[in-house]
């Protein structure tokens, strides 16, 4: 999992809206891409949706409607790690999307680092963040909170409004 010079990963996240259209998110070492078709993966549409300014990984999307998904992800490591959460809309034509990013959101994690002090430094807590939309349109994502300094353990809960 730890392997310096590549981008930490799982699994790359699928989805399907209800109209069959099929969707892919990945990240590559400075960018996040968002693939979709709609023609059960014969073809495929490409557009990165975010140009971050560190390397990134965990993505994970969810679908509201055709052509609408939320999309969170991490970014950088240590005490420069964030975690990143937008809405894309896609058109049917050719358009260039439309991303409503959130602010780059610090981590309440930590783990103890591998480096002879292990020190606690910040983490994703080796976790995805599912981002969900709720009734009203918001967009939600619950993040783990790991927190030994402090005797803190559970998880946040985040709530965007996205127009």
């Amino acid at each position: 999992m730890d392997t310096p010079g590549t981008t930490p990963r799982w699994v790359e996240p699928l989805a399907w809206d209800s109209r069959g259209d099929l969707y892919s998110l990945w990240t590559e070492f400075k960018g996040i891409w968002l693939a979709r078709s709609a023609d059960r993966g014969a073809t495929w549409k490409t557009d990165k949706i975010a140009d971050p300014d560190a390397l990134s990984y965990y993505p994970e999307i969810a679908v509201r409607a055709p052509g609408e998904l939320a999309a969170t992800w991490f970014s950088g490591a240590g005490e420069s790690l964030r975690w990143h959460a937008c809405v894309v809309r896609l058109s049917l034509g050719e358009g260039e999307p439309t991303v409503l990013m959130s602010a780059p959101l610090q981590t309440a994690s930590w783990a103890r680092s591998d480096m002879p002090d292990h020190l606690l430094v910040r983490s994703s807590a080796g976790e995805y963040l599912q981002p969900l939309f709720l009734n009203d349109g918001t967009l939600a994502v619950v993040s783990p909170v790991v927190d030994p300094a402090a005797n803190r353990y559970g998880f946040s809960f985040w709530r965007f409004r996205v127009q």
